[in-house]
């Protein structure tokens, strides 16, 4: 945890300075780090399926596990997140992470 932190507050562990910029708000904006996934696939420039084939997966089966649906066993994981951002290289959900989970009260009043 003590990592995360130093990255989170601008000293990589290496010893670097590290800078953390992302869009205020995605805790406040989001319920859950799938809301903000769903939110990323849907307003992104790819369409939704290019980033299906770039997760290997078919379309209907991304927005099966985008719904959430609790009547359908498909569901996103921790996998698929990985395969979501390197597909898209879109890191939102994991600065929403960051800022539900690791960012203090005095990172987040400077930013």
């Amino acid at each position: 945890m003590d990592k995360l932190n130093a990255v989170v507050s601008g000293i990589h562990p290496a010893g670097h300075a590290m800078t953390v910029d992302f869009p205020p708000g995605l805790a406040e904006r989001h319920a859950t780090a799938l809301d903000c996934v769903r939110e990323c696939v849907y307003t992104s420039r790819q369409p939704q399926k290019a980033i299906a084939a770039n997760m290997d997966l078919s379309p209907s089966e991304l927005s099966r596990k985008l719904s959430h649906n609790p009547d359908d066993p498909r569901r996103f994981t921790l996998d698929d997140l990985e395969r979501f951002i390197a597909a898209t290289g879109d890191v939102t959900p994991i600065y929403y992470l960051i800022e539900k989970y690791i960012e203090d009260a005095d990172l987040r009043q400077r930013r």
